[in-house]
């Protein structure tokens, strides 16, 4: 349960540190729960990189994420934020070293890094995307899936009420390091990343009739950036529009086909990105299967939004 809905206005500002990006959002709530962004920032900083061979950060991810992490705290500070909070996620879950850099990075800048579990992820991606009007309302479930670097959270609900929550340890960045060794992806490699995500999301329950799937995280975006560019689906933004599922099929394909310099140049795909959106697409693309989804929504909203929120909501403020 996400509790009496009661908003302190104000200025928030969240960051989200994750396996792949680090993300910035600074945002005036007012007493309705409307959010207005003030400032959206992103940096690539791969902090995950080398992590699932060694289980340990190396010392230049730490040093990218660390400097994000410090210039975004600046910024935030600068706009006189009431409150500023810090999130890690999956890799700072299951790094031997996690602490380590999260006290450095506490040190530089006066910030401490929560690590949240998967479920407290999951439960932030609804909460960023339930109060936005631009979302389509749902009549039944409103089912999120977050697609991350190094984990995937599902999460369920109706209306504020949470009915299940789900973290699985297949995330883009996690299955390419682990499975996509070949360039462009072989057979096989695609075939053990595609036997990863149906072990960990092949038995979930079917969408019930009258559910609204929503996608959030970078992949998801990217996608439909893709589609929208390459006149596969017609949208005029991206937040809100809706990707059938037989278009994230003809983009896993497309992805498979292509060595990663042409990935690359695939207009509408972050360059940054093209190493693991194949994954990201596999991820997205079974997942609905195991739903029975036709379509899903995408937002741009996630676990920041839903951090921006819950400091509205329990005025929770540390400077």
């Amino acid at each position: 349960m996400l509790g009496e809905v009661q908003f302190y206005p104000g200025r928030y500002a969240a960051i989200d540190v994750g396996s792949h990006s680090v993300l910035l959002l600074v945002a005036d709530v007012d007493e309705e729960g409307r959010l207005t962004p003030v400032l959206e920032c992103a940096r690539h900083t791969r902090l995950s990189e080398r992590f699932y061979v060694g289980r340990r950060l190396i010392r230049s991810a730490r040093e990218r994420t660390g400097e994000a992490v410090s210039e975004f705290t600046r910024l935030a500070r600068r706009l006189s934020v009431d409150g500023i909070a810090a999130v890690g996620t999956s890799v700072l879950r299951e790094a031997d070293n996690s602490q380590e850099f999260r006290m450095q990075v506490r040190h530089e800048c006066g910030l401490p890094i929560e690590v949240i579990t998967g479920e407290q992820e999951a439960e932030l991606a609804y909460l960023g995307n339930i109060h936005d009007r631009r979302l389509p309302p749902a009549e039944g479930e409103r089912v999120v899936i977050d697609i991350g670097g190094g984990s995937t959270e599902i999460v369920r609900g109706l209306g504020q009420t949470i009915l299940s929550r789900e973290s699985f340890p297949v995330g883009a960045v996690r299955l390419t390091e682990q499975f996509i060794r070949t360039d462009p992806p072989s057979t096989p490699d695609c075939d053990r990343a595609d036997a990863a995500i149906e072990e960990a999301v092949g038995k979930m329950a079917p969408l019930p009739p009258h559910s609204v799937l929503l996608g959030s995280g970078g992949t998801l975006q990217n996608l439909a950036s893709v589609a929208r560019l390459s006149g596969l689906v017609p949208m005029k933004e991206i937040h809100g529009a809706v990707l059938p599922h037989s278009a994230i099929m003809e983009m896993v394909d497309l992805f498979r086909s292509l060595p990663l310099k042409f990935r690359k140049r695939v207009p509408g795909l972050e360059p940054e990105r093209a190493d693991v959106i194949l994954a990201g697409a596999m991820i997205l693309h079974q997942t609905m299967a195991a739903l029975g989804a036709p379509k899903i929504v995408v937002s741009a909203n996630g676990v920041r939004h839903g951090c921006v929120y819950a400091m509205a909501q329990r005025a929770r403020l540390t400077r």
